[in-house]
């Protein structure tokens, strides 16, 4: 059973980073930024794909600086069973490595858990992106027992 997703134009602010929904503005800077970051994180759906896939529901937020609105990554998410799950996350390039990507994650958490939208989590990683296994597993998450494809690792987390 499919569970109400987050409200799209509810935004969740951090002490460093901010989600809210992605907005027809934002493609244009998000276009700037996005081929590099999904080629590293081996993702196949282009931009547009992506957005059109996430348009029925709240699962494609932007990410932001706390302090401004351009965005600066880009969390799809999806909700089903009590499970969230986090089928891609990106940032771009010069925002990686600064704990942007973690707090947004941590907020979307903790968010789902206050309001209980979910009480378990998922990630999906590409088999061939090792940094973003490492991302998952710094954030505690561990792989799953079952796999969705061959390509993907499943990561879990029952915060």
């Amino acid at each position: 059973m499919k569970a109400p997703a987050m409200a799209a134009e509810r935004r969740i602010d951090g002490r460093r980073v901010s989600l809210r929904s992605l907005h027809e503005a934002d493609l244009a800077m998000i276009d700037a930024w996005y081929e590099e970051t999904a080629r590293a994180a081996f993702e196949d759906r282009g931009l547009e794909e992506l957005r059109r896939q996430c348009a029925k529901s709240a699962g494609l937020r932007a990410i932001a600086r706390a302090d401004e609105d351009e965005p600066i990554g880009l969390l799809e998410c999806e909700v089903r069973d009590g499970w969230m799950t986090v089928p891609f996350i990106a940032l771009a390039k010069g925002y990686r490595g600064w704990g942007y990507g973690s707090e947004a994650v941590r907020l979307l958490e903790e968010r789902a858990l206050r309001e209980g939208i979910a009480q378990r989590f998922r990630a999906e990683v590409d088999v061939r992106n090792g940094l973003g296994l490492y991302f998952w597993l710094r954030l505690g998450y561990r792989p799953a027992e079952e796999s969705g494809s061959p390509d993907t690792l499943v990561m879990i987390s029952t915060s």
